[in-house]
C-alpha cells in the first residue's frame, strides 16, 4: 500500500479535465475547467484529489482519497464517485493517458487492481488482489425461460457490491447475454408467458440500477432499444401492460421541420427521444436510495444531447434556412409554429453543453438572427408562439441574462420605444391577454432587472448595471407602472376585478425586488412619483391578497430603515391608509390583522424613532384601546422613554467641549467618575471669574449652530480695541479675531493687539482636526501678562497647559519671560493634565 504519493498538477493536456457535480435536478452540472493532481494535504492529513481552475487558479474540487469509498472508470476518459454527503462527482478527462494516471494512482492508494473498472475495497489488510478477484468472479445460468428467476435473483444480488456489478457487467459483455434475453423475450410474448414477462420486467429494471454505461450502450443500440422497451412494458405492478411501444411508433412520430443531411444525426435524436421516454415516462420515479443510481443514464442522455447541439450549431445551412424562415413574414402559420418549437428544443438541449460551450453556441445563434427571431415570436398573435418564445428566453436567463440584457440595449438604441424588447414583455404582462403566461413574464422580468445576477455574470459588471438599470427606468419603468397609477387616482381602486388584481399583485411583486435590490433609483422614483401612497391605496380591495401585497410593498420599504423613506412616510402621512385598514379590520383573527401588528411591533423592536414618534403622536387616540396585543402600548412607552431621554439629555450638567468654526461648542455630559475635585474646581473658578470679568460680548453674530452643539449668544457690540504700552499706534479691534476657548462653554475672542517690530508675528499654523477655526497670527499681549496701559480696556487672559495644542502658540519661541506668577506648579500642572 502506497502512504505517500505527490502527483504535481502540470498544466497540460494530459491533466485537464472538467469537474461535474449530479445536481437535484438529476442533471450533470458542470463545475469548471481545471488540471487534476493528487497531493498529500497536511491539513486533511490525507491524500487529496484536487483540481484548480485553469483560468484563475481557484480551486474547483478538493477530495479525499479513501480506502473504503468507490471510484468507477467510465469510458475511457471519466472517473465517478460518490462523496460522503451522497453527491456524484465526476472528472471527464480531455485524454485518455490523463485518465488511466488517476486511475493507477487512486488504486495504488487503495491498494486494488487498476485493470478493473471499479476500486474494490479491501476488507482484509493481507488479502491479495487475486484472491478479491476470484471471489467475485460470476458465473450466469443458460438463458432459458425456465432460469429467468434464477438470473433476476443473481442480478439482484450483484446492486449491493461493486465487485459484483463489475463482474456482472463483464460476464454479460463476454457472453453477448442482453441479446439473448431479448430473444427470449419475444418467445415469452408469443407464448403470452405472463410469468416469463414479468421476470424479464425485474430483470431489465434491475439493470438500470446497476449503473453502468457499457450495459446502458447495449441496450440502446437501435436493433435492441424497441424491445427494452418491450420488456419494460410488463409491470408486475399493473394488471394490464402499457403500449409503450405503440405509443414511440405511431403517436410520437418524428416530423422533419427542416431535413437533416446527416443520418447519424437523425439516428442520434430518434435514439435520445426514446431513451429520454424510458427515463421519464417508463421506469418508476427513483427512491430516495436509488437516486444516485441513475447517473449512467442521466450522463448517456447528457452527452447525447451535447452530440446533437455541437453538430447542429456546426451546420450552417441548417441554421440559416431555419432562421430565414421565421424571420419571414411569408411563412405559413402552421409550419412557422413548428419553427418555433424546433428552436426551443436547439435552447433546452444546449442546457447540456458545458458553461463555456454555451455561451459560444448562443453567440453562433445570434450570428444568424436569434434575437430577432424570439422578438418577432413575442410580437406575434398567438398564444402558442408567445409561450414558446417566453420558454425560450427564460432558458437564456436561467444562466447567461447578460445575452438578453445586451441586446435589451442595443435595441433601446435603434427600436422606437413601442417596439423595445423590454417594453415588449412588459406589454405581455400589462395587457392582460396572456394571462396564463403572467407568472412567467414576471420570473423572466425579475432574472433580466436582477443587479446581483448582472454582478454575477458580467465582467464590466459595474458599468453594465448602470447602463441597464438607468435604461430600465427611463424607457419602461413607467409602463410597467401604467396600471397601477391609473387605477390608483383616488381614495379607492378604480377595478377591483379578479383579473386586475392579479395583474396588480405581479407589478408589486416586481416593485418589491426593485426596492430590495436598486436601493437609490427606486427610491427616487417612489418619491418623485409619490408611488408608495398609490400602492397603499389598493389596501382597500376586496381581494385579500391584493391588499397584503400592498401592505408587504411597505413593509419592505419600512424594513430598509432608510429615513429618506421614513421622511416622506411622515411627510405624507401614509401610514394612514394601513392604519384606517387595521380599524376596519376590526377584531378578526387573520392575515391582515397580522401583517399589520407585525409592521407596528418591527418598528418597535428596530426602534426606529421617527416612525415610532410619527405613529404615537398622530395615532395613539385611534389605537389605545386596542388591549389583545400590547404592540401599541409598548409602541407608546418607547415613544415615552425616548422623550424622557431626550428631556434628561436636554437637562444634563455640561462639560466643556471643543471649539468648533463659526464659534460654536460641542459639549458632551460629565459621568461621574469625571467630576471634578474641589482644589480643580476652584483653580479653574479663578480663571474663569478672570476672564468672565473683562470678556463680555465675545462675538457680534454667530452662524447656525451645528447639531448637538449648544447656542451661542450673540451681541451687536463689537469688542473693544486694545492698545498696548509699547506701541505708538492703535489698532482698531476686528469681530474676526482668533477666538479661544473659555472653560465655562461661553465663547470668548481674544482682541488683536498692536506689535512692536521686535516682536513678529507667528506664522499660521495648519488647521486643527477638531475645528475649521480660521486662525491668524496671535499677538505678543496674548502670550504674557506685560503690564497694561492705563488706556487698555481689556486685560489678556492666560492659554492654560490643556489648550496649547488648539490654538497658535509656540513657548519654545517666546521671546519674552514669562513672569513669576506665570510659572506652573507641578500640581497645577498634573491637575490640568488630569482634566
Amino acid at each position: 500500500m502506497t502512504t505517500t504519493m505527490a502527483v504535481t498538477g502540470i498544466a497540460d493536456t494530459r491533466r485537464r479535465v472538467k469537474v461535474y457535480s449530479f445536481n437535484e435536478k438529476m442533471q450533470w452540472e458542470d463545475m469548471g475547467t481545471g488540471h487534476v493532481s493528487v497531493n498529500y494535504v497536511e491539513r486533511l492529513q490525507s491524500l487529496i484529489i484536487t483540481v484548480r481552475s485553469e483560468d484563475d487558479s481557484s480551486l474547483l474540487l478538493e477530495s479525499k482519497v479513501l480506502r473504503h469509498r468507490v471510484y468507477q472508470k467510465q469510458e475511457e476518459t471519466l472517473i465517478v464517485w460518490t462523496e460522503n454527503d451522497n453527491t456524484d462527482l465526476a472528472l471527464s478527462f480531455q485524454e485518455k493517458t490523463g485518465c488511466n494516471d488517476l486511475w493507477a494512482q487512486i488504486c495504488d492508494i487503495q491498494g486494488t487492481n487498476p485493470s478493473a473498472s471499479v476500486t474494490q475495497e479491501a476488507e482484509d489488510g493481507d488479502t491479495s488482489d487475486t484472491h478479491l478477484d476470484e471471489s467475485c468472479i460470476i458465473e450466469l445460468p443458460l438463458c432459458e425461460l425456465g432460469k429467468l428467476e434464477e438470473i433476476f435473483d443473481l442480478v439482484t444480488t450483484a446492486i449491493p457490491s461493486p465487485m459484483h456489478r463489475e463482474s456482472l457487467v463483464q460476464a454479460m459483455e463476454r457472453e453477448n447475454y442482453i441479446p439473448k434475453l431479448l430473444e427470449l423475450f419475444h418467445i415469452c410474448e408469443d407464448l403470452e408467458n405472463t410469468t416469463g414477462l414479468h421476470h424479464l420486467y425485474n430483470i431489465f429494471r434491475t439493470l438500470f440500477l446497476i449503473n453502468k454505461a457499457a450495459l446502458l450502450n447495449i441496450m440502446f443500440q437501435e436493433e435492441h432499444i424497441v424491445s427494452v422497451v418491450g420488456c419494460l412494458e410488463y409491470n408486475p405492478g399493473k394488471p394490464q401492460s402499457v403500449r409503450h411501444r405503440e405509443y414511440l411508433a405511431q403517436v410520437a412520430r418524428h416530423r422533419e421541420v427542416i431535413p437533416f443531411n446527416n443520418p447519424q444525426l437523425l439516428n442520434k435524436i430518434h435514439q435520445t427521444y426514446q431513451v429520454m421516454y424510458i427515463q421519464e415516462v417508463i421506469l418508476p420515479t427513483p427512491s430516495l436510495f436509488e437516486e444516485n443510481m441513475m447517473s449512467a443514464l442521466n450522463s448517456f442522455v447528457m452527452f447525447n444531447k451535447a452530440d446533437i447541439i455541437n453538430t447542429i450549431q456546426d451546420d450552417g445551412r441548417f441554421l440559416r434556412e431555419l432562421f430565414t424562415m421565421l424571420q419571414d413574414e411569408a411563412t405559413p402559420e402552421e409550419k412557422y409554429r413548428e419553427l418555433t418549437h424546433l428552436l426551443r428544443e436547439i435552447c433546452t438541449f444546449s442546457q447540456a453543453l458545458e458553461v463555456g460551450d454555451r455561451t459560444q453556441c448562443f453567440k453562433i445563434l445570434s450570428d444568424y438572427g436569434f434575437m430577432s427571431a424570439v422578438e418577432g415570436m413575442l410580437a406575434y398573435e398567438d398564444k402558442d408562439v408567445v409561450g414558446t418564445a417566453v420558454d425560450i428566453l427564460m432558458s437564456i436567463a436561467d444562466f447567461h441574462c447578460s445575452i438578453l440584457r445586451d441586446h435589451i440595449l442595443q435595441d433601446g438604441e435603434s427600436q422606437s420605444e413601442d417596439n423595445q424588447f423590454m417594453n415588449l414583455l412588459i406589454n405581455l404582462l400589462v395587457d392582460g391577454e396572456y394571462t396564463d403566461l403572467e407568472v412567467q413574464v414576471v420570473g423572466l422580468i425579475k432574472i433580466i432587472i436582477d443587479p446581483e445576477a448582472i454582478m454575477a455574470e458580467s465582467t464590466a459588471q459595474t458599468v453594465e448595471k448602470s447602463l441597464f438599470l438607468n435604461y430600465f427606468y427611463k424607457h419602461c419603468m413607467h409602463r410597467l407602472m401604467a396600471p397601477l397609477m391609473a387605477q390608483t387616482a383616488g381614495t379607492k381602486i378604480s377595478r377591483d376585478s379578479s383579473q386586475n388584481s392579479a395583474l396588480l399583485s405581479h407589478i408589486l411583486d416586481i416593485l418589491s425586488l426593485c426596492v430590495a435590490r436598486h436601493t437609490y433609483l427606486i427610491r427616487n422614483y417612489i418619491i418623485d412619483k409619490n408611488a408608495l401612497s398609490r400602492v397603499l391605496v389598493l389596501m382597500t380591495s376586496s381581494h385579500a391578497h391584493l391588499a397584503l401585497a400592498a401592505l408587504r410593498f411597505c413593509r419592505k420599504i419600512v424594513g430598509l430603515k432608510d429615513e429618506f423613506y421614513n421622511r416622506y412616510i411622515v411627510r405624507d402621512n401614509l401610514l394612514a391608509p394601513i392604519i384606517k385598514a387595521f380599524i376596519a379590520n376590526g377584531r378578526r383573527y387573520n392575515l391582515l390583522n397580522s401583517a399589520i401588528i407585525e409592521l407596528f411591533e418591527y418598528l418597535r423592536v428596530e426602534n426606529v424613532k421617527s416612525l415610532v414618534s410619527y405613529v404615537v403622536e398622530n395615532f395613539w387616540s385611534t389605537l389605545e384601546h386596542i388591549e389583545y396585543v400590547d404592540t401599541f402600548k409598548a409602541l407608546r412607552l418607547k415613544h415615552e422613554q425616548e422623550m424622557d431621554r431626550r428631556d434628561n439629555k436636554d437637562s444634563a450638567p455640561a462639560v466643556p467641549g471643543i471649539l468648533h468654526g463659526g464659534g460654536e461648542v460641542m459639549t458632551r455630559y460629565r459621568r461621574d467618575p469625571r467630576q471634578m475635585g474641589e482644589d480643580e474646581e476652584a483653580w479653574f473658578d479663578e480663571e474663569e471669574e478672570e476672564v468672565t470679568a473683562i470678556y463680555t460680548d465675545p462675538f457680534t453674530s454667530s452662524p447656525t449652530p451645528p447639531l448637538h452643539s449648544l447656542p451661542v449668544p450673540t451681541s451687536s457690540t463689537s469688542p473693544p480695541s486694545t492698545t498696548s504700552t509699547t506701541s505708538t499706534t492703535s489698532t482698531s479691534s476686528s469681530p474676526h479675531s482668533p477666538p479661544t476657548i473659555r472653560l465655562d462653554a461661553t465663547l470668548t475672542s481674544i482682541p488683536p493687539s498692536s506689535t512692536s517690530s521686535s516682536s513678529p508675528s507667528k506664522p499660521i499654523p495648519a488647521p486643527s482636526p477638531f475645528t475649521q477655526v480660521s486662525y491668524s497670527p496671535r499677538p505678543p499681549a496674548a502670550l504674557n501678562r506685560a503690564p497694561q496701559s492705563e488706556s487698555s480696556s481689556i486685560k489678556t487672559p492666560i492659554v492654560t497647559q490643556a489648550l496649547k495644542s488648539l490654538v497658535d502658540y509656540d513657548e519654545d519661541s517666546d521671546e519674552e519671560e514669562k513672569s513669576e506668577d506665570q510659572v506652573e506648579s507641578p500640581a497645577k500642572r498634573k491637575k490640568l493634565d488630569d482634566t
